[in-house]
């Protein structure tokens, strides 16, 4: 009970950080019009851009509360709830991370210099970092979230340390070319200041690596090692020996390689972790962007008649929509971006990426406040897909041992591999649909070059990653699923 209503509280301070935002937000988008009315006005007691940057410095004070309560809260129950304690440094490292404290004073510098019109973008890019974060303290499935983080952090090493063999590879390249050189003391030197930054991010890699505990024992064993080659490289150099220096940093090569090779097990076996759980979230995701279409499409479909008649109220209240409709974007970005850093599906977030399109486009109309039959057919459109890309993944969730599901080659799923083959007909047939419509209007003239080519280019683009993931889908399948053995 009492964890609970702590994490509403906080969940109630980020709301009170975006209450102030979004009303220093309304007054800036007003503060041009109250400016230009107030000048003709002889007594004016506060002007507009200080009751608009007084509530973007309330914000931020409350932002610094927040992320001190955050830091101190986690402390305090470090041991008691270690889970939650978790939950907030990572709500804390994310926030400063995306740097929101120092946004909402660059958003206040803005407004004291009059940049209006930036302020207001700057203050809407914020209110989605904020909702994001409340988004993170009060979810339920805070394991997920602690492993996805873990696995970002593990792609980022495993990329540091790809990095740092290079390094170290160039290093003995460059060494072996100074031992048949003479008078060389200079380079010597210079080589021994390489090698030791190498060794120091060799061991800042090791620090990072130790918070997966046993997990990465064997990866930091092999790193420490490395760091021992090199420190014995940096020696020789010192003492300008390049041939026993190169010898220490072949073996520091090889300690970097089996390291390399740990951290990439490692990353398999977290995806493996998180991958039953972000399927989940996926396909809960997908049902709510459904949902979520399907009212943006009811409410145009009411509007409809009173937009043909050009009713101001009406015209205003579709482009209110576009609001929902980034909604529905912004969620559908989330989707692709846990499909690709889980990879639990090779063709979903391309498909995902190919829906984010049309929605973009219904989005951009919504903009213009069009609402005629054109906008609600693309709405359904999009409903129909999200369905469709539901279904598959819905398949794909089911247990390997029923209706034959399991090949006796590889023993995997063959109702994933099924999914994926559903999802690529789906492109294919979206693809094909969208060309022949494109078709119809070029030759109706309904719309312009400009469009055309622009709507062909993302065709051809939509076309060539359909050819290329067939392809390596067909590489990656084991030769008894192709067959259709069981």
């Amino acid at each position: 009970m009492w964890k609970k209503q702590t994490f509403n509280c906080l969940g109630l301070m980020l709301t009170v950080v975006a209450i102030g935002l979004i009303a220093s937000v309304n007054a800036a988008e007003k503060a041009e019009t109250t400016s230009k009315s107030s000048s003709k006005t002889s007594k004016v007691k506060v002007p507009p851009q200080q009751r608009i940057q007084f509530e973007q410095e309330k914000a931020k004070a409350h932002m610094g509360e927040l992320e001190e309560r955050m830091f101190r809260l986690s402390k305090l129950i470090r041991d008691s709830q270690p889970e939650d304690a978790a939950r907030l440094l990572m709500g804390l490292r994310k926030a400063r991370e995306h740097l929101i404290l120092d946004r909402m004073g660059e958003a206040s510098k803005l407004l004291d210099d009059l940049k209006l019109d930036q302020a207001s973008k700057e203050q809407k890019e914020i209110l989605v970092l904020l909702e994001e974060l409340k988004k993170l303290l009060l979810t339920a499935d805070i394991g997920l979230e602690l492993k996805l983080e873990q696995l970002r952090k593990l792609i980022e090493s495993r990329e540091t340390l790809s990095k740092l063999l290079k390094k170290e590879e160039l290093q003995l390249s460059n060494t072996l070319d100074q031992q048949a050189k003479k008078d060389n003391k200079k380079n010597l030197a210079a080589l021994k200041t390489s090698e030791q930054r190498n060794q120091k991010s060799a061991e800042n890699l090791e620090q990072l690596l130790r918070e997966y505990g046993a997990a990465s024992k064997g990866i930091c064993q092999s790193l420490a090692g490395a760091g021992k080659c090199m420190g014995g490289a940096c020696k020789k150099l010192g003492e300008s020996k390049p041939k026993p220096a190169s010898k220490e940093q072949k073996k520091a090569i090889e300690q970097l390689s089996n390291a390399e090779k740990e951290t990439k097990k490692l990353e398999e076996q977290l995806r493996k972790e998180v991958e039953s759980l972000a399927r989940q979230r996926v396909m809960d995701q997908l049902q709510d962007m459904i949902t979520q279409q399907k009212q943006v499409r009811q409410v145009t479909t009411k509007l409809q008649n009173r937009v043909a008649q050009k009713q101001k109220q009406a015209l205003v209240s579709v482009r209110r929509l576009s609001n929902s409709e980034e909604k529905i974007i912004n969620l559908c970005s989330e989707s692709i971006e846990l499909c690709e850093l889980t990879r639990f599906s090779m063709v979903l977030p391309v498909a995902l990426g190919a829906v984010r399109e049309q929605m973009e486009l219904v989005n951009e109309g919504l903009l213009r406040s069009q609402a005629d039959k054109e906008m609600i057919t693309d709405q359904r459109q999009i409903e129909e897909d999200l369905q469709a890309l539901l279904d598959a993944m819905i398949e794909a969730s089911r247990p390997s041992n029923k209706q034959g599901g399991q090949c006796k080659g590889c023993k995997g799923n063959k109702n994933k591999l099924l999914a994926e083959v559903k999802m690529l007909r789906w492109m294919q047939y979206s693809v094909h649909q969208r060309t022949e419509n494109l078709d119809k209007l070029i030759d109706q003239k309904k719309v312009s070059k400009t469009a055309s080519k622009e709507r062909l280019d993302l065709l051809l683009i939509r076309q060539k990653e359909i050819d290329t993931i067939t392809g390596r889908l067909h590489s990656l399948t084991c030769p008894h699923c192709l067959s259709g053995g069981q």
